[in-house]
């Protein structure tokens, strides 16, 4: 969750902050678990958090989303700076005990604001099942958009776990599916393709204006991504957080 590295980028010596941060959670407990920096994404931001400090914010927000242990394991930190918001961030990657950055996607990630420790964006990696089933997207969306009820209370509820504001409408935006071990963008698989797992995609605004997109398994009803939507972002295709 980066911007792209081939071109140099003016970065902004100002930056837009935002001040929500959530309490930690009654029922979190800090893990035993290493902090490895990205070299090439490195912070020499003063006002930024400091590495240690980031990664610990990351660790309470993948514990209120997901309830991951992170004991042994390594948040594979990265700062970068979105210039169309002029905002900075750091993103954090977990790395499984054993494991190598290199050896595969990250089994979780988060990105939060670098500056304020702000919530923006958490995911888990797209699973591959032993079964698939028949994916054909224009069917699966009509079957989903007219029966989405559950989907979009649950979407409001992980928003308020996400954000700590209530969520006060939802409405379906559209499905996405796994092959392969990979999310499909909408409408983008063929007519006779499998899909391990469909997921329904919702779009929630809180009582603060703020929307937020929530990507929910249709299989466990579990929470796959959650990405904070910041209306002043170009759609700029070299953004991948």
């Amino acid at each position: 969750m980066a911007l792209a590295l081939d071109k140099e980028e003016s970065i902004p010596t100002t930056y837009n902050i935002s001040t929500t941060v959530i309490d930690k959670a009654d029922d979190y407990v800090k893990a035993d678990y290493n902090v490895l920096e990205n070299k090439i994404m490195s912070s020499t931001n003063a006002s930024a958090l400091p590495i240690e400090e980031a990664a610990e914010i990351g660790a309470q927000y993948l514990w209120d989303m997901f309830q991951i242990d992170l004991e042994g394991k390594t948040i594979y930190m990265s700062y970068f700076v979105d210039p169309s918001v002029a905002k900075a961030y750091w993103s954090g990657d977990i790395i499984e005990t054993g494991s190598d950055i290199s050896d595969g996607p990250p089994t979780y990630s988060f990105v939060i604001e670098a500056i304020s420790g702000k919530r923006n964006s958490v995911s888990k990696q797209y699973g591959r099942k032993e079964t698939t089933v028949p994916f054909n997207y224009q069917k699966v969306t009509e079957e989903y958009k007219n029966n989405c009820d559950e989907y979009l209370q649950l979407a409001k509820q992980f928003t308020e776990k996400h954000f700590g504001t209530k969520a006060i409408a939802a409405e379906f935006k559209d499905i996405a599916a796994s092959i392969d071990g990979k999310s499909i963008p909408a409408g983008k698989s063929p007519s006779d393709a499998r899909a391990y797992e469909i997921f329904v995609v919702v779009l929630v605004t809180d009582e603060e204006g703020q929307q937020t997109e929530v990507t929910i398994s249709t299989d466990s009803k579990n929470l796959q991504t959650i990405n904070t939507i910041d209306p002043d972002r170009n759609n700029d295709d070299n953004y991948l957080g």
